[in-house]
């Protein structure tokens, strides 16, 4: 009996020994990734993209090496919009998130932007790293409506919500905004590995590096929403991976009445084409900005290098002037919200 009870000691003492070992190698391989991760943002930092495809071929089993660390834990975003939210997310991968990097000037853009008591529609919005902060912004007697077609994006945004004690203000709907509404739904192609990717694929439209299943969501256009007792918004965040022109065509009517600030994330050039001319006819004025080169740029300009764009509109009564100088100050620092003077 001791000797039996001595052996399976001795088994589960190897047990526990394994254990640790593996636990040890897949901590050494979020180090290495985290090291890699850093080490390409950078270098592009500093302009040295030109020296990453040279390396970076020999490097594509860091995808494969990210999917299998992957772990959702629960964190609060250390900067930005939302800086203290709760979030669960998917790390490594969702990092930007966590750190609160991702998409700056637009975080910039809000901040200066929305007061309390406004209503702001996030359209695409993902997990809703920027539709927490804004339900921050807009306090009590404001409001956020946080559209998505993923349904495992609203699952997570819905928890992300819950978690920070937003719904008085933060209301999550499932569906894709678009050009028409469409009682049978609409072809959604799910974004693959990156759940942002996601979007439409109908009408000649389809997300620019969406790679999953298509599935049929829910459609519905901004009229129809705002129409059937929707808030109106004050300004309109647009970020569905392609299909950004089909959005405001969408809301012909109420953008016609109620002039909202626009922020939209333009993926091609055709798009940019047409949405310049969709705010001419709605007189809006506009400002282009190069996330990859980090300036802003003309609307004439055609260079596919510059894609994706954001593109900031705002109607000719409103200060847009001052709202872009505040959002290209660069001195500012988002995280202590201090870049329109507040």
């Amino acid at each position: 009996m001791t000797r039996r009870m001595a052996g399976n000691w001795y088994d589960n003492s190897k047990g526990i020994i394994i254990l640790r070992k593996s636990v040890q190698e897949l901590l050494l391989l979020v180090t290495c990734y985290a090291l890699l991760y850093r080490l390409n943002s950078v270098l592009k930092r500093i302009g040295a993209e030109r020296i990453l495809p040279s390396w970076l071929p020999k490097a594509r089993g860091l995808d494969h090496i990210k999917q299998l660390i992957q772990r959702e834990v629960w964190v609060q975003v250390e900067a930005g919009l939302s800086r203290g939210m709760w979030m669960r997310l998917r790390l490594p991968g969702e990092g930007a998130y966590w750190r609160g990097t991702h998409e700056p000037e637009v975080q910039k853009a809000i901040f200066c932007a929305v007061r309390p008591g406004m209503v702001v529609y996030d359209i695409g919005a993902h997990l809703g790293s920027i539709a927490l902060g804004t339900a921050r912004l807009v306090g009590k007697l404001g409001c956020v409506v946080a559209f998505d077609g993923d349904p495992e994006n609203i699952v997570r945004l819905k928890e992300n919500v819950r978690r920070n004690e937003l719904a008085d203000r933060l209301r999550v709907v499932h569906g894709a905004v678009w050009s028409s509404t469409r009682s049978e739904g609409i072809p959604f192609r799910r974004g693959g590995m990156v759940k942002s990717q996601g979007g439409v694929e109908a009408d000649g439209n389809r997300p620019v590096v969406g790679t999953g299943e298509v599935i049929t969501v829910p459609a519905i256009t901004l009229d129809e929403f705002i129409g059937t007792g929707g808030p109106e918004p004050h300004l309109v965040k647009i970020d569905v991976e392609g299909g950004e022109y089909e959005v405001l065509q969408g809301g012909s009517k109420f953008f016609r009445s109620q002039r909202p600030l626009i922020l939209a994330e333009v993926h091609h050039q055709e798009a940019a084409n047409q949405i310049c001319s969709w705010l001419n006819d709605y007189q809006y004025c506009l400002q282009w900005y190069s996330a990859q080169a980090d300036v802003a740029v003309r609307p004439e300009v055609q260079d596919s290098k510059d894609f994706p764009r954001r593109l900031f509109a705002w109607p000719p009564e409103y200060e847009g002037a001052t709202w872009m100088a505040r959002v290209y100050l660069r001195p500012c620092a988002l995280p202590k919200f201090n870049p329109c003077g507040r």
